[in-house]
């Protein structure tokens, strides 16, 4: 049943049938014609996929990612950002990068951050004379922080699949995260040096419009600027703060932020009108929409994959070429930074999940750490060709061509591997939080 599943799948793709209806029907044909599975058994085991109780947090926190920006919250952060960095050499590229790292951590996920900072972000860069295809580069490459960070919609998923503590393991993003960021604002930082570009000044708080308009000799204002932040700021606090204390569990968490984005954008910045919030909840329905047909799709691509036995014959071959933990280690990091250039990253997630984790086990690898291991190799294929959605979408918002963005998003990618590469080696790096606070 393996290679059937695998070979149709691969055909479905190369013939650009969307992923979710990929999945279902390489599933439906392998186990319909070899395992001999009645139908309804099959529909059953998509219904049931999207099921648990947790995957109810995934259209929550979508939805309060739109409302902190249809509510004024992204504005506040991004300003924020730019206050900070943005005097810097290549300052709005660092403050792209800060501002995914604000807003990651509220929105949860990668595609919401180039979507709603690009628009922005890119044509801004532009206007003071960054290379289109290094604007969208930056963007996409920033915004694989949004599923290291809580509230990540990946680790939800991947937390549901495996049994693992959601809560564990949005602690265990946050140190990650950080690395990330570091890692990709000292590599952009080498690359405008080389480049030539000069130390620019910060937007006026509070417009993101405004952003590298502001004169060289205007003082940063980053105390207004913090002080318009702050209830957004809270947001994150918010989330792990209840989890922690063991106020709410995470689905628990996702409604209590979109109550909180809600209350902000009414009451505190006044900026979110009954039409926007309609808006927001539209466009949020249909991600929503699209996220759950790739899951239920991947669940059940997942059971015929272990109906198959194929996580054993995996497992069984990998060991056959080595027993050694740093290279099987090394291994999975190439087989997962794969999968990640031409597989949607929840649904790789759902199929690969089963697979490495007995294998990781087995090494002595925790499985918060291989979430976390996972989230990373599948968030760098986010802006790897030939799929890379989020390069995608950064290169169309900039009007640049997708080789251009691949050449200028390489030197982000290998820094991403390196923190990557980091986290393998010293789980420490990813549970070292978590069992400091006992999450």
């Amino acid at each position: 049943m393996g290679p059937l599943l695998l070979g149709n799948f691969g055909a479905a793709m190369l013939l650009r049938v969307p992923v979710g209806f990929a999945l279902a029907a390489a599933s439906l044909v392998a186990l319909v014609v070899v395992g001999n599975v009645p139908l309804t058994v099959s529909a059953q085991r998509i219904v049931a996929g999207i099921t648990p109780f947790p995957l109810l947090a995934i259209p929550l926190f979508v939805l309060a990612g739109g409302i902190m920006g249809a509510g004024g919250m992204t504005a506040r952060l991004l300003a924020l950002a730019d206050s900070l960095v943005g005097r810097l050499r290549g300052g709005l590229a660092q403050t792209n990068v800060l501002s995914s790292l604000m807003f990651g951590g509220l929105s949860g996920s990668a595609v919401a951050d180039v979507s709603s900072l690009g628009r922005v972000l890119i044509p801004a860069m532009r206007q003071r004379d960054y290379r289109a295809a290094f604007a969208a580069a930056t963007t996409a490459a920033s915004s694989v922080v949004a599923p290291i960070l809580p509230p990540s919609i990946t680790l939800i998923v991947y937390g549901v699949v495996s049994g693992t503590s959601i809560g564990q393991l949005f602690f265990a993003g946050i140190v990650p995260g950080l690395l990330y960021v570091l890692a990709l604002m000292l590599t952009i930082h080498l690359v405008v040096r080389r480049r030539g570009f000069t130390p620019e000044a910060v937007a006026r708080a509070g417009d993101p419009k405004e952003i590298g308009r502001t004169p060289k000799d205007e003082v940063p204002k980053v105390l207004p600027s913090l002080v318009r932040a702050v209830p957004a700021l809270l947001l994150p606090v918010l989330i792990l703060g209840g989890i922690r204390l063991g106020v709410f569990t995470p689905t628990e968490a996702a409604a209590m932020a979109v109550v909180y984005a809600v209350f902000v954008g009414l009451v505190v910045y006044r900026e979110l009108t009954w039409e926007r919030l309609r808006d927001t909840m539209t466009s949020s329905a249909l991600m929503v929409g699209l996220i759950m047909l790739v899951l239920a799709a991947a669940q059940l691509y997942s059971w015929a994959l272990t109906l198959g036995r194929v996580p054993q014959e995996a497992a069984s071959a990998i060991f056959a070429l080595t027993e050694n933990p740093v290279v099987l280690l090394l291994l999975m990091n190439v087989l997962l930074l794969v999968i990640g250039m031409f597989i949607e990253a929840n649904a790789a997630l759902i199929i690969i999940t089963p697979i490495l984790l007995p294998l990781a086990t087995s090494i002595g690898v925790d499985p918060v750490q291989l979430g976390i291991i996972i989230v990373i190799n599948l968030g760098i294929g986010l802006v790897s060709p030939p799929v890379g959605i989020c390069l995608l979408l950064a290169a169309e918002i900039g009007q640049t061509s997708t080789l251009a963005a691949v050449k200028a998003v390489l030197p982000m990618v290998a820094a991403g591997v390196g923190v990557l590469l980091l986290i393998t080696y010293v789980p420490a790096v990813s549970l070292w939080l978590p069992s400091l606070i006992g999450a």
